[in-house]
């Protein structure tokens, strides 16, 4: 069962809201408007969006979600997958090149800003065969505080180890230079239930299908999304924005014209 359907089935109470579309709508030019009303746990972060305009998603998957600003990037966080739906992104040749030069130190930690009984914990992911996978990457952070901060529950989700350390740090690392190459970029991350039955990490945390990153590029007006399985196969699909928003119900940049939404653009070249 997708995950939009076991929202609106189990009906949990966490009335945290976060940004809501038409839950009669599948175009995204309507999704757009709801934009105007920005959660105010946001306010912070909103250089990390494009347009300053945070993702819109689906009123299923907004339910039971918080937003969550951090140092360097945002999040939008499920109560009921116990998972970030996305993260946002803005990186600079600047940032990079700080990031580049920050060692890496691990500090996963529960998110304490979250209620207790929505929250992951590190007992969640020990021994459950699956990383704990960074959606705003530790790469991306210039500084220790936002490295710290990438490294909170909230900013991560079970993923295949093969998948983690293989295709999906290939397009990370890929998306810097990007980034490097033409000084700005926006980029959303996020995960996607797309399996007909949803499994979950020590019976508490579900397990994405699918991870996606979705990009802009400011000085071209080019965007693209990936979509890749949460297992070994290595399976990466290139899709315009307009058909990440068809199978994940995520618009990742809500105020881009729908013409550049739709239009087929290759930024990375494997």
């Amino acid at each position: 069962m997708k995950l939009t359907k076991l929202l609106l089935l189990m009906g949990l109470s966490w009335t945290l809201v976060a940004c809501n579309t038409n839950s009669n709508s599948t175009d995204n030019q309507q999704a757009t408007a709801q934009t105007k009303n920005i959660d105010p746990d946001l306010q912070n972060c909103l250089e990390q969006f494009y347009d300053n305009q945070p993702p819109v998603v689906s009123a299923q998957l907004a339910q039971n979600t918080k937003s969550l600003c951090f140092n360097g990037f945002a999040v939008l966080y499920s109560g009921m997958a116990k998972t970030p739906i996305w993260s946002a992104e803005y990186l600079t040749r600047q940032r990079l090149t700080h990031a580049r030069q920050l060692p890496r130190v691990d500090n996963f930690h529960e998110e304490e800003r979250l209620p207790k009984e929505y929250r992951s914990t590190l007992k969640d992911y020990r021994g459950s065969g699956y990383d704990r996978g960074h959606l705003a990457p530790n790469g991306d952070m210039s500084n220790t505080d936002a490295q710290y901060d990438s490294f909170s529950l909230a900013n991560i989700a079970p993923q295949n180890q093969t998948h983690n350390r293989g295709v999906w740090q290939k397009l990370e690392s890929q998306t810097r230079d990007l980034a490097q190459k033409h000084q700005k970029a926006y980029v959303v991350t996020g995960v996607a239930f797309l399996a007909k039955n949803v499994k979950k990490i020590n019976n508490n945390v579900f397990i994405p299908s699918h991870f996606f990153k979705a990009i802009y590029i400011p000085s071209t007006g080019e965007a693209t999304a990936y979509l890749s399985l949460n297992d070994a196969s290595e399976h990466m699909q290139q899709m315009t924005l307009t058909e990440l928003y068809q199978q994940t119900g995520i618009d990742a940049f809500p105020s881009l014209p729908q013409s550049v939404k739709d239009k087929k653009t290759t930024l990375i070249k494997n």
